[in-house]
């Protein structure tokens, strides 16, 4: 939680105007606003420059703790990029908020959990985004800006060294290069190592040690006045242990298979502006290439059940073009835009049941019934592993077009239509086998060959059309606003589902090749291909809120900003589980839902003399409920979504002292941040039988500045809170994933 507990201001002078960044900030939205985030019509939540500057470790997990009604749970490992905003979300798949970089989008979510470098901007926009960004913003976009060296007039730098508990480790640079007027480059490269936090007791290692790399290059050319171009190119690989899961009751982690994850992206991109007096024109290409490869334990015990590999070879690429008027003292502006995409992924997950699955997961059910046959039978399985292979090869495709205009019929008075039609094609073509030798125990003297295959393709086609109108009416101090959108998350393909598919086709066919014509046992709902697919989940979003400058003077000022919501969520993709003891799991289809909650914002900012103070607290209240959700097994309807904290709750202080005079012996500022975050209640199950309750952190930093040097002293979890991040049932057996225990680290710094 680096970025909660590092919010220091200390390399800037104290100019009132630059401690006042971020209500005076102007964040160009794709929108077509260039205006300031106190005059636009929705919530958004801003880290500026100052705030992330002096954060070793800064990842979208880190930053979305920052934002009311916003959850991105650190756990698993880095693919494990679950997402709940505003209670909307879900544990598999597709993700509900967007991330761009530098107005890039990072077009799978396995990419979103990653080291974060050389930003100086990051901001959520909460709310549906659609009718800009299309699928997967229902619930809002996090924009993130690097530090471009055109904004430069001189060449500047920095190498900085973190080392903390767990014998964690990180080294990272960037060097900004203005070459001239017209053109510059950045490199920035890191890299971090951890012993981990978490032991696994069966083989008294650490589970959760790793490592990570990150290089990258941004060029920026100014051919004219009118034209900026930026060319970014982005390496970032990570190895670690993976999947800390204890077992629910003794909170011992104890398996007794590799759990691992690794992972190479590179991306590619451009993008040019080009500004007339009128009209501003923006064209973005980029290609992403994404390898990684799991091992998963998938019984999280030390028994020999089954275990899962996955191995992911993607390649995407977008193209997106903005045509749209300047903004200028009129009544009226106008936007539009078309994009494409494509997604090529060639997916190996292969599951391979050991000793104890074959024994208990296959052959018990299996003799259960032959028993009742043949009572003095059984039936027997050679192999002591039993691969399942599963390979897929998974095609989305589509394209869209969108319009926005905004009207401006009076003075202070705003009103924006937006509609954006999406169109998208996804395809996935599958291929399972599961080859064995078995033998009837009182009949077959020796064991025959026996093989189970699935082949095919399933492809469907999605059609969305996401509008937006919005009002907003600005006064000196206050901005009102009101809109209504529609928000999408994408449909698809359901992968982890497979191996249960596979292995329920595979009984159905060897009771039928034995001649044992019986009920199998198996769930029905989990033995055709065709159940893998799900649609999109779609939300119509209702909000209201103010931005307000409650009072300024010389020294002080005070914001705030408030919204209150309501979410109609349809065809909601919830995550559902087979009967019995199996860990396949799928995304459906099977809820209708709501949710409707409130969030605030107070920021107070004093300054004086060599003095400065910054207090900020956010609120987020979500009720999120299952208006109709029958998954076979019971009825929960109106009941609490899980996953998605009801409460969230951040309150950050920072005091800083600026000295008159400094030198190498004497700092010239001095400086103490701390920071309590909380959130809760958590329900674990649809039934709402389980629960994390309300908890808090409390975290620390404190830093000491030279003209070119500093060096900080920090704390995370200070109060050593226990709490749980995680918890889910697996093969009947629950699970859990604990927080990390309190962490102490220093960090040296040195700009030049």
């Amino acid at each position: 939680m680096n970025l909660l507990l590092s919010i220091l201001l200390t390399l800037l002078p104290l100019d009132t105007t630059t401690f006042h960044l971020e209500e005076v900030a102007v964040v160009e939205h794709k929108s077509g606003s260039q205006e300031s985030l106190r005059e636009q019509s929705l919530q958004a939540t801003m880290l500026t420059f100052s705030d992330l500057k002096n954060t070793p470790v800064i990842t979208p997990k880190q930053i979305a703790a920052e934002v009311p009604n916003l959850h991105m749970p650190d756990y698993g490992s880095a693919m494990t990029s679950t997402i709940y905003a505003r209670g909307m979300g879900a544990r598999l798949d597709q993700p509900v908020i967007g991330i761009t970089i530098d107005g890039v989008p990072l077009l799978d979510k396995n990419t979103y959990d990653q080291t974060l470098t050389d930003l100086t901007r990051a901001v959520f926009f909460a709310g549906p985004q659609g009718s800009m960004y299309g699928r997967n913003t229902m619930g809002g976009l996090l924009a993130l800006t690097t530090r471009h060296p055109l904004d430069l007039t001189t060449q500047d730098g920095y190498l900085s060294l973190d080392y903390g508990s767990a014998n964690s480790l990180r080294v990272q640079g960037a060097w900004y290069r203005p070459v001239n007027d017209r053109f510059g480059f950045t490199l920035a490269a890191g890299y971090g190592r951890t012993d981990g936090f978490y032991t696994n007791q069966y083989t008294k290692s650490p589970v959760d040690a790793g490592q990570d790399a990150t290089l990258r290059l941004l060029m920026q050319f100014h051919p004219n006045p009118q034209w900026n171009i930026l060319h970014h190119t982005d390496c970032r690989y990570v190895e670690q242990g993976a999947f800390p899961y204890a077992d629910a009751h003794t909170r011992v982690i104890a398996f007794n298979s590799p759990s691992s994850y690794r992972r190479l992206t590179m991306h590619e991109s451009v993008t040019a502006h080009w500004t007339h007096d009128r009209h501003h024109l923006q064209l973005m290409g980029t290609y992403q290439l994404l390898m990684d490869h799991m091992l998963m334990d998938q019984d999280y015990t030390p028994a020999s059940y089954f275990t899962l590999e996955q191995q992911q070879r993607q390649h995407a690429a977008m193209v997106d073009a903005v045509f749209q008027s300047r903004p200028a003292v009129s009544w009226y502006r106008y936007l539009v835009g078309a994009a494409v995409f494509v997604k090529h992924n060639r997916m190996d997950a292969p599951v391979t049941f050991l000793r104890d699955g074959i024994d208990s997961l296959i052959l018990y059910n299996a003799n259960a019934g032959i028993r009742k046959v043949f009572p003095n039978d059984s039936l027997a399985i050679s192999e002591s592993e039993l691969p399942m292979t599963n390979r897929f090869t998974l095609l989305n495709a589509g394209g869209a077009i969108y319009h926005q205009s905004e009207f401006i019929p009076v003075n202070h008075l705003h009103l924006t239509l937006g509609l954006r039609l999406d169109i998208e094609h996804a395809t996935m073509d599958y291929y399972a086998n599961a080859p064995l030798h078995y033998r009837l125990t009182a009949f077959m003297p020796s064991p025959v060959a026996f093989s189970t295959t699935l082949r095919g393709r399933l492809n469907n086609t999605f059609v969305q059309l996401l509008p937006r109108l919005d009002v907003r009416y600005d006064w000196e101090r206050i901005t009102l606003y009101a809109y209504a959108a529609r928000g999408s998350k994408a449909g698809g393909y359901n992968t982890q589902i497979f191996a249960t598919i596979l292995q329920n086709r595979m009984m159905t066919d060897l009771m039928a090749d034995m001649g044992v014509h019986m009920v199998s046992g198996s769930d029905p709902r989990f033995t055709d291909p065709a159940i893998t697919a799900y649609r999109p989940e779609t939300a119509w979003t209702g909000e209201a809120g103010l931005h307000a400058l409650l009072y300024r003077s010389e020294y002080h000022r005070l914001n705030m900003d408030a919204a209150a919501f309501w979410n109609d969520i349809r065809d909601m993709q919830v995550t559902v589980f087979p009967n019995g003891k199996t860990t396949g799991r799928m995304m459906s289809n099977a809820a209708h839902a709501r949710s409707a909650g409130a969030e605030a914002a107070l920021r107070y900012q004093w300054s004086r003399n060599q003095w400065q103070t910054n207090l900020t607290v956010t609120y987020g209240f979500t009720d999120a409920r299952f208006l109709h959700f029958d998954n076979g097994i019971g009825d929960y309807s109106g009941k609490v979504v899980p996953y998605a904290p009801r409460h969230t709750l951040s309150a950050r202080g920072t005091v800083q002292y600026r000295l008159n005079h400094s030198h190498w012996v004497c700092p010239h500022t001095l400086a103490l941040t701390l920071q309590a975050q909380a959130q809760g209640r958590i329900y674990w199950d649809e039934a709402n039988t389980l629960y994390q309750p309300f908890y808090a952190v409390l975290n620390a930093n404190a830093q000491v500045r030279w003209q070119h040097l500093s060096f900080r002293l920090y704390a995370h979890n200070l109060t050593n809170t226990r709490y749980d991040l995680f918890y889910f049932v697996s093969m009947s057996r629950p699970f859990l994933q604990t927080a990390r225990p309190i962490q102490v680290g220093a960090a040296l710094r040195w700009d030049f």
